[in-house]
């Protein structure tokens, strides 16, 4: 059983490494003895992630920047587990959405992740094995208002892992897509406090509580492994129930 969950000597690379998802991604990958690279806009985090000796290499520049994607894809051509983390949202109406806000989702939620995935699939379907990991959304599946933009973008992200978890299945790569709900940090969890917060938690989380960072660990560890060799074009969703109303 351990030999399933095992990294050992893998090349895994993180995008977004800084954030919640991102950072105990890397712990985790490298707790099961991945070699772990990091990609992440902020230097300082990365620096703590270092410090921790938990990464194998690291880089720091805006994915939204294609040319920033292609040194990613130089620096590190040989990629075992591939993990698309990067993104970001904006709560806006729609009448108030301009084609620069449309833009602006699309290239943080879903180009960095194709740009990527152009690069370095091929090499994993030429050794014939790969792991590709690309977070959306449950938005993407169960919007709400006001989130258009970014909705469209997560569930963009859906449609493309899927076409090319067909296009790569016969080369023994993987696609899937893990489909976190809602989870504290530092930006919400003033809300989730508030008794606003505490009434969506009652009415919405049926486990009566909204995900940490670390409640992604399981399903990515299960996704980056051998444990999910036979899943492919699939969409993990870790909402503690959420989407099931």
């Amino acid at each position: 059983m351990e030999s399933l969950c095992s990294l050992d000597g893998k090349h895994v690379l993180v995008t977004g490494a800084s954030g919640a998802i991102g950072r105990e991604a890397v712990h985790t990958f490298a707790e099961a003895g991945a070699k772990v690279l990091a990609v992440d806009r902020n230097q300082g985090p990365l620096d703590g992630l270092r410090a921790a000796g938990v990464l194998a290499g690291h880089l720091v520049g805006d994915l939204a920047d294609p040319a920033f994607c292609d040194a990613v894809a130089d620096q590190w051509p040989v990629v075992d587990v591939l993990v698309n983390n990067v993104g970001s949202g904006v709560s806006i109406t729609l009448a108030d959405t301009s084609d620069e806000q449309l833009d602006g989702m699309l290239d943080a939620n879903l180009r960095p992740a194709v740009r990527l995935c152009r690069r370095l699939a091929p090499g994993m379907g030429e050794r014939g094995h790969g792991k590709i990991i690309n977070v959306s959304s449950v938005l993407a599946m169960h919007p709400v208002p006001t989130v258009a933009a970014y909705a469209a973008a997560k569930a963009a992200l859906i449609g493309f892992t899927r076409s090319i978890a067909l296009e790569y299945a016969p080369r023994h790569v993987q696609a899937n897509v893990l489909a976190p709900g809602y989870l504290e940090g530092p930006k919400n969890a003033g809300y989730f406090a508030s008794p606003a917060g505490r009434s969506f938690v009652d009415r919405f989380m049926p486990n009566g509580s909204v995900g940490r960072g670390d409640s992604l660990n399981g399903p990515l560890l299960f996704l980056a492994s051998a444990m999910s060799d036979h899943v492919t074009g699939h969409v993990l969703v870790a909402d503690g129930g959420y989407s099931i109303w």
